[in-house]
């Protein structure tokens, strides 16, 4: 389709090529330095730091140059049809320091496992136009008595690492072949280890199996969800790991469960249905605070997980157990329910709604990252299994289901200590 529509033609192709990134680069794409692992000089891509070497040779080429300006309109039509801004911005600034044709095959002398160019095979396709296809390909392109089932995708989660690849030479070919263009493209930041690039021969890699033994998989997921980085690099530490299982599972939502699920101070869940619904509009002043923070919290979640802030909008779940924490704490609930006074039975009921309803909603909002424990813990404050959803995940929405609700014990164990 590219042949027949006039985007590639043959013609002599010189540049910095990286045998390990499988690309060429630019004079302002390269650097010279020191290789670290050998103490000599040498120029390395600045993008992936691989070395490169000069090649000159005869090449199927693409036609992007002709792309430039369309793919900068397209990028500044939306503000987030790349995500984060600081990845969307150095796409623009590259398609704005110019654009060179782009290079579609190798020679097959040096590349001799790639699918050969149709017609001639003395040239291999370039992997990444191989591989960039297959995101059509898997929807049953090319349609031809059929529509595809999910193309383009709403997003398209990628690596740093090649965001060129999927930013720029993706999109302009699908222009060249007239289908439509992805509508969102995430670009994640890296994992690090003591700040530094993992590498096997520095030795500071993880082994996901052994963590995963150490600390649990809900607990770890939780850790990389939450301190991995999308912008910026999240660093690996196995103290942070347990900071985060210690201060955030067990210390803010496990804790704050078994707080107001303690058997003396006697919560009325079956209340909890009518409770919820009068707090929706008639609350005390004394409760706004945390009341506000519960009912915006879904929605202000929803825009960080929607943007692909998924460790934001879980801070901000746990922010609002933190307050509830405070709050269960300032309204004393142990001394609530020594008073025989009904005004004072009726607080009871109210300040453990908050507490609890601050539970369900950040375990709502928690199952997709620790599936297990979010689970077992709407097991032991009563949430019904048909009460889950994202839509559930609003203030006063919990405990509809008709029938008696009983709590189940051991809700502090959730969340062992580790070592």
């Amino acid at each position: 389709m590219l042949v027949d529509r006039g985007y590639i033609y043959k013609g002599e192709h010189s540049g910095w090529y990286s045998i390990s990134d499988e690309a060429f680069y630019t004079e302002l794409q390269v650097e010279e330095r020191v290789d670290s692992s050998t103490g000599k000089r040498g120029m390395f891509a600045s993008e992936s730091g691989q070395p490169v070497e000069w090649i000159s040779e005869v090449n199927y080429k693409f036609k992007l140059s002709e792309f430039r300006d369309r793919l900068i309109e397209w990028i500044e039509g939306s503000q987030d049809v790349i995500y984060p801004e600081i990845r969307r911005n150095e796409v623009l600034a590259w398609l704005r320091s110019g654009v060179e044709d782009l290079s579609v095959s190798r020679p097959r002398s040096r590349l001799k496992w790639g699918i050969p160019v149709p017609g001639d095979d003395e040239h291999t396709i370039y992997v990444w136009v191989d591989a960039l296809v297959n995101y059509a390909t898997v929807d049953g392109y090319p349609w031809s008595d059929s529509k595809p089932g999910f193309f383009p995708p709403d997003v398209q989660v990628i690596g740093k690492d090649i965001v060129r690849f999927h930013a720029v030479y993706w999109p302009a070919l699908l222009m060249a072949a007239g289908l439509p263009l992805p509508k969102r493209i995430l670009a994640h930041a890296h994992w690090t280890m003591g700040s530094q690039k993992m590498s096997k021969s520095k030795g500071n890699v993880v082994d996901p199996f052994v963590a995963i033994e150490q600390y649990g998989l809900d607990t770890l997921r939780y850790f990389m969800i939450r301190n991995g980085g999308i912008a910026d690099d999240g660093d690996y530490s196995a103290d942070e790991v347990l900071v985060r299982h210690k201060k955030d599972l067990a210390g803010q939502l496990a804790n704050l469960a078994a707080r107001c699920t303690s058997e003396r101070l006697g919560i009325n869940l079956d209340g909890f249905s009518a409770l919820g619904k009068k707090l929706q509009c008639d609350f005390d002043g004394r409760d706004s605070t945390l009341r506000n923070m519960l009912v915006d919290l879904p929605a202000k979640a929803k825009a960080l997980f929607d943007k692909g802030e998924f460790g934001r909008g879980l801070g901000l779940a746990f922010d609002v157990l933190a307050a509830a924490n405070r709050h269960i704490t300032e309204n004393e609930p142990w001394s609530l329910v020594k008073s025989s006074d009904p005004e004072q039975q009726a607080r009871l009921q109210v300040v453990l709604f908050y507490s609890l309803e601050a539970v369900r909603l950040a375990s709502i909002l928690l199952l997709p990252t620790i599936p297990e424990k979010a689970s077992r813990l709407l097991d032991h404050i009563a949430v019904d299994s048909s009460e889950r959803q994202w839509h559930h995940a609003r203030f006063g929405a919990g405990w509809q289901t008709p029938g008696p609700k009983q709590l189940l014990p051991g809700v502090a164990s959730l969340f062992p200590k580790l070592a």
